[in-house]
């Protein structure tokens, strides 16, 4: 009896003792798989927009199209002035080291995820992390370099008159004499060289024990960051100022400034929306411009001043927008243009899209938009502009960042406004009320909201060529001539010139092939081009600069119609005294023009 009461006793240890053993770790998990890991961080690679393959493969497609476009342009120097290559390259340089400097840190911040888990191989999992890295980075490194390369090469030129082969038998005798001279001087001296101490350079915070630390070598780039200021902004009546706290809570953003041209634009994006509610389809932009931090209240200030339209890559549904990859290129020519003319630093600050007969709200795909488009160290500034189109008065709603990097919602709302409100405004502002209602004659009148402005976001003005504006049967004249045109001057254009002051605005009133047929005065010329080439340009009107005051020039390949002043008998060659406007816009105008 006693024997099995001893049996007893050691069975029921042992099974306590293996219940023990299976409740020690109840969350205990299979090691970590490797594939498993490096999926995941690709995926986290598609989080952020530079890393993106879509991005890239847009990246390395938009530098291979340079490069072809160098190599069969007849103009090299101009190509590349025409879209700041140099400043392209230096740029994206930046871009990639700056990546490529923080592999290491990404690829830990993205394992501290696991911090507490076991990893089947963790060294293998680094070292392919590492690898999709540059796989990601180094085809448009690679790229880079042949652009540069491309745009250093020049083409080979005759030295005083010789042929090449006389060259390279000149070049091989010189070479010949200097190397002889050389092992001379060595034999003379006949000295041993000291040898020189390597010296081994680790960069600053390094830890002695890291194996990859050592000398880091950066290029030296031009400069990206400019003058970071609202200067001309604060306190200017073309701006509209909006407080943020009227209409929100808790954001990191103070003080909104929109430029009159700006709000001009933006309703003529939508006002056909009213007139045909039946197609109205999401749409949308993007808006540069300026802001400042104040680090005392952590808050921001910023202005909206230039719009950049998408290209025709986007995708325009009932219910959903895609602005394809080209507006990416868009932004960055037009940055590049900005803080090239201007010398401040502008950024994207805003995006607008559409919400037709849906209400004023921010969707989760609104939200990932954001958190895409916002600048990598200052996230907080970007704001956000919802349209919906198809209420009274166009009603709108803005958000932002609150300041832990939250976005607001439609709950944080106190306020909407209204597109229709801000356009009264805009037209009423100061800049825009330059558009005169008398000639020059004292006869002839005319209502501004039956042109279109092409000077309106000029950002400076000649007082001799003001402003142009189009009549509503110009802008249908230059859309029936593109039907069948061909690089050149395509035709004439008549009109009148006003006077206010000392400041002359040209309204544009026909376009005609036989200056016979005019009921106007000869104004201008209207010319299509491959590229907004000045010299080529001149070549289409040099005998006709003396009559005219300015040239329309139409490029096909971005659908720009530009507004160029004729200055002393010559075309303007300073940019900013440009007006560009997508026909697109100007067609747009005209339907709500009718």
């Amino acid at each position: 009896m006693n024997r099995l009461k001893n049996h007893l006793i050691i069975a029921t240890l042992l099974f306590t003792g293996i219940q023990a053993l299976a409740v020690r770790n109840p969350h205990y998990t299979e090691p970590l798989q490797t594939a498993n890991v490096v999926s995941s961080f690709r995926d986290y690679m598609e989080t952020i927009p530079y890393l993106k393959e879509a991005e890239m493969s847009s990246l390395n497609r938009d530098i291979d199209n340079h490069i072809n476009c160098l190599k069969n342009s007849t103009d090299k120097e101009a190509y590349i002035t025409m879209h700041d290559l140099r400043y392209f390259i230096a740029n994206q340089r930046d871009s990639i080291e700056r990546y490529q400097g923080k592999k290491t840190m990404m690829i830990e911040d993205f394992l501290d995820q696991y911090a507490d888990q076991e990893f089947e191989d963790r060294q293998t999992c680094v070292e392919q992390m590492q690898g999709m890295l540059n796989d990601r980075l180094g085809p448009c490194e690679t790229n880079l370099n042949l652009l540069e390369r491309e745009l250093n090469a020049k083409e080979e030129e005759p030295f005083l008159g010789l042929n090449q082969q006389m060259l390279i038998i000149i070049g091989s005798c010189v070479g010949t004499l200097l190397l002889l001279l050389l092992i001379y001087a060595i034999i003379k001296s006949g000295k041993k060289k000291e040898a020189v101490p390597v010296v081994n350079y680790r960069s600053p915070g390094n830890n002695a024990g890291n194996a990859d630390s050592g000398i880091v070598v950066r290029r030296k780039t031009a400069t990206i960051l400019k003058k970071q200021s609202l200067e001309g902004v604060i306190d200017n009546p073309d701006y509209m100022k909006v407080d943020v706290e009227d209409f929100c809570y808790d954001s990191a953003v103070r003080r909104i400034y929109i430029k009159n041209t700006c709000i001009v634009e933006l309703y003529n994006m939508y006002a056909n929306d009213q007139n045909a509610p039946e197609q109205a389809r999401e749409y949308g932009c993007m808006v540069l411009g300026r802001w400042v931090h104040d680090a005392e209240s952590n808050e921001y200030y910023v202005s909206l001043e230039q719009i950049v339209l998408p290209g025709d890559d986007a995708q325009l549904e009932e219910y959903e927008l895609n602005f394809g990859g080209k507006i990416k290129l868009k932004v960055l020519e037009e940055l590049r243009r900005l803080r090239r003319e201007t010398n401040l630093q502008y950024d994207l600050t805003c995006w607008v899209h559409s919400h037709p007969g849906l209400g004023i709200f921010f969707s989760n795909s609104d939200s990932s938009v954001q958190m895409q488009l916002k600048h990598p160290t200052h996230p907080n500034f970007l704001t956000a502009i919802v349209v919906d189109t198809l209420t009274p008065g166009m009603q709108l709603g803005i958000f932002t960042f609150h300041r832990d990097t939250t976005i607001n919602t439609k709950n944080d709302l106190k306020l909407l406004y209204s597109l229709e409100e801000w356009y009264d405004w805009a037209k009423e502002s100061e800049k825009l009320d330059v558009r005169s209602e008398k000639s020059m004659d004292g006869e002839t009148t005319f209502n501004a909201d039956d042109y279109y402005s092409t000077l309106a976001n000029a950002p400076s003005h000649f007082s001799v060529c003001n402003d142009i504006e189009l009549s509503n049967n110009m802008v249908v004249d230059i859309c029936m001539a593109l039907t069948d045109h061909s690089n050149g001057i395509v035709g004439h254009i008549h009109g009148t010139a006003l006077q206010q002051g000392t400041k002359t605005i040209y309204l544009a009133e026909q376009l005609v092939e036989n200056e016979q047929q005019a009921s106007h005065s000869l104004i201008g010329s209207f010319v299509v081009a491959q590229h907004c080439s000045i010299p080529s340009i001149r070549k289409y009107v040099e005998d006709r600069l003396k009559d005219i005051h300015f040239v329309l020039v139409y490029t096909a390949a971005d659908g720009l119609l530009t507004s160029i002043p004729v200055i002393d008998n010559d075309l303007c060659t300073d940019i900013k005294y440009y007006g560009e406007h997508k026909l697109e816009n100007l067609k747009q105008w005209t339907k709500r023009s009718r």
